[in-house]
């Protein structure tokens, strides 16, 4: 006669696992207790042993193919859902690369008309004073700012500006 802790070390499991065997074995074929503790013997051992092994197999046969199977399956369509969000944010950056291309084109055309119309006014400022000197017979003289000549209507008051009464 054995007891569990004694059949545990001789399958190399914990004397947790031989009492979980034991629970699961129908009763006619289950150990006997004396004092609360099983008293196994040879035909109990073969039938934990017998039990073990069928489970063990049961377990090798059985659980690792399905969990293998499905974690590829799970992992395959997890890449899958990753390659499909990928595939779409290159089309958004694609998009987005295009439509800074359009605005950076339109930035520029902007700057050139800008450039343009900034060069037409010069030239009709210029082609008006030139007038305006030759009319009188004056050479051309650069325009100065009435900030730094005051005018008479500048040395009028604020009010009179304003209402246009002269002084």
């Amino acid at each position: 006669m054995k007891t569990v802790k004694e059949v545990a070390d001789e399958l190399g499991v914990s004397r947790q696992y031989v009492q979980k065997i034991i629970s699961k074995l129908p009763a006619t074929k289950k150990p006997k207790k004396v004092k609360h503790s099983y008293q196994i013997d040879n035909q109990s051992e073969a039938y934990i042993k017998a039990f073990m092994k069928k489970s063990d197999n049961f377990e090798a046969t059985n659980d690792n193919p399905k969990s293998n199977f499905s974690s590829s399956i799970n992992s395959s369509k997890y890449e899958n859902s990753l390659l499909a969000q990928i595939d779409s944010l290159k089309g958004q950056v694609e998009q987005k690369d295009n439509q800074l291309e359009n605005m950076q084109k339109l930035l520029d055309q902007s700057q050139q008309l800008q450039l343009m119309a900034e060069n037409k006014i010069k030239q009709l400022e210029s082609k008006t004073t030139d007038e305006s000197s030759k009319k009188e017979g004056l050479q051309p003289t650069p325009k100065t700012s009435s900030v730094d000549q005051p005018t008479a209507e500048d040395e009028r008051g604020f009010w009179s500006r304003l209402f246009n009464k002269k002084n």
